[in-house]
């Protein structure tokens, strides 16, 4: 319940900033870009949200990304990273920048109480999507949905990372997880998105 009135408070808070101004602050979800949430350790790796109304870039909207119960339950989020609502504002471009300090991937066909992450911009819902990571899998392989996943009490890029990621990226068959840019492929991009966190061995105190 407490998320959905942090919601509507952020909805009302619009509208009265923008009541008697502009419609531009009303999003079209469709002209706007909600790609899959993107989670790394060191909280190095962004997720780019651009709100778009019928008239263009929205300025200084209200962007929540709001994980579902379940999901903010599986997913490894360092200690220090808010959630399960994060917020940002857009620039005049119509851009918010997130960079969610955490690891685990959560493909939303395989939760089992979808939706898995909403976004809202001044209180309109934009889109239902999942979350990626360059820290996709436990020590054992196992994302967060899988009955094994144990963080250990860490978000960490490691091996079994690299052993995820490097099939998808090898043959371009796709994986949700490895697809990192929400593009629907895994090719060199995700790869250079990837590797540093791998290289470095990205890592993070998981929140209790």
């Amino acid at each position: 319940m407490g998320r959905w009135i942090m919601v509507l408070l952020a909805a009302l808070v619009v509208g009265v900033a923008t009541t008697g101004v502009s419609y531009a602050g009303v999003p079209n979800p469709s002209l706007s870009t909600v790609p899959n949430i993107v989670l790394s350790p060191n909280g190095a790796m962004e997720t780019l949200i651009v709100v778009v109304g019928d008239g263009g870039p929205i300025d200084t909207a209200v962007v929540q990304i709001i994980f579902s119960t379940e999901v903010a339950g599986l997913a490894c989020f360092c200690v220090g990273q808010t959630e399960p609502i994060v917020t940002g504002t857009t620039n005049s471009s119509g851009e918010a920048s997130f960079f969610i300090a955490g690891g685990g991937c959560l493909d939303p066909a395989a939760v089992a109480s979808p939706p898995a992450v909403e976004v809202f911009a001044n209180g309109y819902l934009l889109k239902q999507v999942g979350v990626v990571s360059v820290d996709a899998v436990d020590a054992a392989g196992n994302v967060p949905t899988d009955p094994g996943w144990s963080t250990g009490g860490l978000c960490t890029a490691g091996l079994s990372d690299a052993t995820k990621h490097t099939a998808p990226l090898k043959t371009g068959i796709y994986s949700f997880c490895t697809d990192l840019d929400s593009d629907l492929d895994c090719d060199l991009d995700d790869a250079i998105a990837i590797t540093p966190g791998i290289k470095t061995g990205a890592t993070c105190t998981e929140a209790p």
